[in-house]
């Protein structure tokens, strides 16, 4: 297995490992947020750390090598990650997906609230307020499902890690490595 490989599939462990630590201490279970910020530097250190290893041993290469060097982590991570959240939010930790439902709902029953929905959306207006609810409630679930968030993990990482490749391999020919 080559190198990029090998630590974009330890960065994902590392990932992953945080994300079950976290859940017995019951730590930041609800925020997305550090987890986000977790998986952004986790995938940028694994590409940067397999790219500096093969670009310094390497005598010449071209950019797009060094690209698809650096997609060689970005992609492992991506798959491994985006599967794991999968896992996660419909099997170990369901808990998470139930609570934004719940406090969709609350937020729903209140009467101001649901005058604001119709007041910021015109195609709201006309519709009666169980229809909302309804409407809402659908709209809720579909994006906390598990499902849907394994999509959008593999879409936001894979898309991350072709421009953190680009970059990084632009930094690394320009700065770094300079012949």
């Amino acid at each position: 297995m080559k190198l990029p490989v090998k630590v974009g599939l330890l960065a994902a462990l590392i990932f992953i490992a945080i994300k079950l630590i976290c859940l017995p201490l019951e730590w930041s279970l609800y925020e997305i947020k550090p987890f986000v910020f977790i998986n952004m530097f986790l995938v940028t250190a694994a590409i940067s750390y397999s790219l500096f290893q093969i670009k310094r041993y390497e005598v010449d290469s071209n950019f797009l090598n060094d690209v698809k060097n650096g997609m060689s982590a970005g992609l492992p991570y991506t798959i491994v990650v985006g599967v794991f959240l999968f896992f996660y939010y419909q099997h170990i930790f369901p808990d998470y997906t139930q609570s934004k439902l719940d406090y969709m709902e609350h937020q729903l029953n209140d009467p101001d609230n649901l005058k604001d929905l119709k007041n910021a959306n015109e195609d709201l207006s006309n519709k009666s307020d169980q229809e909302i609810k309804k409407l809402m409630m659908n709209n809720t679930e579909m994006m906390y499902s598990a499902k849907f968030t394994m999509v959008i993990t593999l879409l936001g990482l894979t898309i991350f890690s072709a421009i953190n490749s680009l970059i990084i391999s632009l930094i690394y020919r320009r700065i770094v490595f300079r012949n």
